[in-house]
């Protein structure tokens, strides 16, 4: 298992080369340096915390393992692009932030699923990692949607109350079991959160999307908040707490 989680590791810190060249050519060395330093930190925090929990399950990464683990990935690129300082949207740092997260929300996020099922590689691991795979993504995609996507800063709210509520669970409920048999509606939240970030930091769209974007926030920001409490509190009393 350490020997494939290592060349996981490499391939993905590897990936993050020609995005660093492509900053220093746009931006210039003090932002790629800081892009580099961003991203490749977020990669390393995220191998170290996948290998610990692989270690605990006794569990072997495989191919599929690899395609999630590169969403986790382009939130550590999408950090990157956060930590160099560059706040244009339509630029190439916009671009490339804007691919990272199409890339990991839809791509990535719509094929890991499916292909594990199929090849019947699903696992308690697997799942482990799609989930806080899902919560890193969005939690960086917020800050970001903030910092530079023109959404106000109470967006990021129901992110960081998905890790709150997570560490206050933990103290009395099993990881596996707080989201267990999460409802129907859980997943059509996560897509109207996802698409709102989405919007925000296009490098391209009108007025009239600047507009929808606006209006739809503080709606798309309460529902989600309340999702996360209510998915919380259901997790409680499912399992008698």
């Amino acid at each position: 298992m350490v020997g494939r989680l290592a060349v996981i590791s490499l391939g993905l810190l590897a990936a993050s080369v020609p995005a660093t060249i492509a900053m220093r050519r746009h931006h210039g060395p003090m932002a790629a340096a800081r892009f580099a330093a961003g991203s490749m930190l977020g990669i390393l925090a995220q191998q170290s915390l996948v290998g610990m929990a692989a270690s605990r399950r006794e569990a072997r990464l495989g191919a599929v393992d690899a395609m999630t683990l590169s969403r986790g990935a382009a939130a550590a690129l999408l950090l990157g692009v956060h930590a160099s300082g560059v706040r244009c949207r339509t630029g190439f740092a916009g671009w490339l932030g804007w691919a990272l997260l199409v890339y990991g929300s839809i791509v990535c996020d719509w094929l890991d699923g499916p292909l594990a099922r199929r090849l019947g590689a699903t696992s308690p691991l697997g799942a482990l990692l799609d989930l806080e795979g899902d919560s890193w993504l969005t939690l960086v995609t917020a800050s970001s949607a903030v910092t530079w996507g023109g959404l106000p800063g109470y967006c990021i709210v129901a992110p960081l109350a998905r890790y709150a509520l997570l560490i206050v669970a933990m103290r009395r409920i099993p990881y596996e079991h707080v989201y267990v048999d999460e409802p129907a509606w859980a997943r059509p939240l996560g897509i109207a959160q996802m698409s709102l970030f989405t919007a925000a930091l296009a490098p391209f769209g009108a007025a009239g999307t600047r507009l929808v974007v606006r209006l739809a926030a503080p709606i798309v920001a309460a529902f989600q908040l309340l999702g996360t409490i209510l998915i919380y509190r259901r997790s409680r009393r499912v399992l008698g707490i």
